[in-house]
């Protein structure tokens, strides 16, 4: 623990978000540059482009990019040895290129980097798989991704540091031996109420829906089954809000419908999806009709292989730690067919997102069973669930860990969730099904619906 964190930890609330606040200006220094409203201006002129013009810059800045890292790393120089870098053009010539993994990248990081750590901004990767990284950005390149994201919240009617938003993070903003009922903190450097992701209970839920209604925020963001969690007990105790967002904007986890739903119910507001990255991965954002569409400044997405929706990510903005054609371990179903979406944004459409390659589980026979159609069989459930987790430690037995609203859940409710998951698994499958407390969370503060940990 530093001795920031230290005072932190011992000062009243008031001091905590002052000091929150002064952190907030300090990265809106390195965020909120010239570089970044000048991006911004660009991204606004390059949504009025057509398509082939938009192909054609994205051609441009894939050349100009693969030269840079030729150039200026010593790993990719190496790995390209034989190959005729002045003859890759365009998008279609990345399969001339060979494939990066995690542990390649991980494993020769610091003849991968261009730049040193002195300036750099660092970029954590790991949480839910297991192989940590520390990855380098450019002032440059965090400050157009940035202006990548602020943009796509714009498109749909929030202004970032001119409105107000409510954020459901892993930052450490709750000292360990606080007794005081108040899980957040305010950022007024960014117009930004901040609440903790570890201290979501069915016992503290009243007071983060209390303060919520006292702020009363323009939009929504941060971790999706945290703001699910909180949009239960709100459905579930019948709650008024007083407020209503213009968006809300769900990250690093991937949305499910049954999810998407509860938010737009309770909240009375559209969910806006969005995929990035913390190494540093091209943009996927969603438009005001729902539509998900490629940010084709940002960078590009391959399929790893044919019939395999598992993306190779080629990214502009890692001009620090270079990713081409980097398996990230994320999956997507491309539209093939070119269309113009009714917003007006053209670009190449994501049918769906859907995420982490172990966010499933394997029937016996081997067939996998993905995040979605997992998320769907809690549905019929009756209103008494609080959260649930489901483990895959053997190919013939799947566990469920339930939180419950103890005053509403019944014994039977358990045979009810037995038959959906029998129905969809097979008889041959066993089903255990574990009552808790509370669900632990990973060390990021997401939580995991899915943890799949068969080889």
């Amino acid at each position: 623990m530093g001795i920031l964190e230290k005072i932190y930890d011992r000062s009243p609330i008031f001091i905590q978000n002052l000091m929150v606040t002064i952190s907030g200006y300090q990265k809106n220094r390195s965020r909120y540059g010239k570089i970044y409203y000048r991006y911004l201006h660009f991204l606004k002129d390059f949504d009025k482009l057509d398509l082939e013009d938009k192909f054609e810059y994205q051609n441009k800045e894939l050349i100009s990019f693969i030269r840079y890292v030729y150039e200026n790393s010593k790993f990719y120089k190496n790995l390209y040895k034989g190959i005729d870098i002045e003859s890759i053009k365009c998008v279609g010539d990345l399969k001339k290129l060979p494939i990066v993994d995690k542990e390649m990248i991980r494993a020769n990081i610091n003849d991968i980097n261009t730049i040193s750590h002195k300036g750099a901004i660092e970029g954590h990767t790991g949480g839910t798989t297991g192989k940590s990284l520390v990855v380098l950005m450019t002032p440059e390149d965090f400050m157009k991704r940035m202006a990548s994201l602020d943009h796509f919240k714009s498109r749909v009617g929030f202004e970032n540091l001119k409105m107000k938003r409510a954020t459901f993070n892993g930052k450490h903003i709750v000292p360990p031996k606080q007794n005081k009922k108040i899980f957040w903190r305010y950022n007024a450097a960014c117009k930004q109420m901040i609440y903790s992701s570890f201290h979501i209970t069915e016992e503290n839920m009243k007071y983060y829906v209390n303060s919520l209604n006292k702020y009363k925020p323009e939009s929504i963001d941060g971790f999706f089954t945290s703001i699910c969690d909180v949009a239960s007990y709100i459905e579930r105790h019948n709650i008024k809000l007083e407020f209503q967002p213009i968006a809300i904007f769900p990250t690093s986890e991937t949305l499910t419908k049954s999810g998407r739903e509860l938010l737009e119910r309770v909240f009375k507001s559209k969910v806006y999806n969005q995929y990035a990255s913390s190494e540093g991965a091209p943009f996927v954002t969603e438009c005001e009709k729902q539509v998900l569409h490629i940010e084709l400044d940002s960078g590009v997405f391959e399929h790893f292989e044919k019939g395999n929706d598992e993306v190779l990510i080629t990214s502009f903005t890692t001009h620090g730690t270079p990713l081409i054609r980097y398996r990230i371990g994320d999956s997507m179903t491309f539209d093939e067919k070119s269309k113009t979406c009714d917003c007006g944004v053209r670009s190449s459409i994501i049918k769906e997102i859907q995420g982490r390659k172990l966010d499933f589980l394997y029937t016996v026979d081997g067939a996998k069973i993905n995040a979605g159609n997992i998320a769907n069989l809690f549905k019929n459930m009756p209103n008494a669930l609080v959260r649930a987790q489901v483990i895959q430690n053997k190919i013939d037995e799947i566990n469920i860990l339930l939180e419950v609203d103890k005053r509403l859940y019944k014994a039977e409710y358990d045979n009810l969730l037995k038959d959906e998951f029998l129905h969809k698994f097979g008889d041959k499958t066993r089903i255990v099904i574990e009552h808790l407390d509370e669900i632990s969370r990973e060390k990021s503060g997401k939580f995991r619906l899915i943890k799949n940990n068969i080889n």
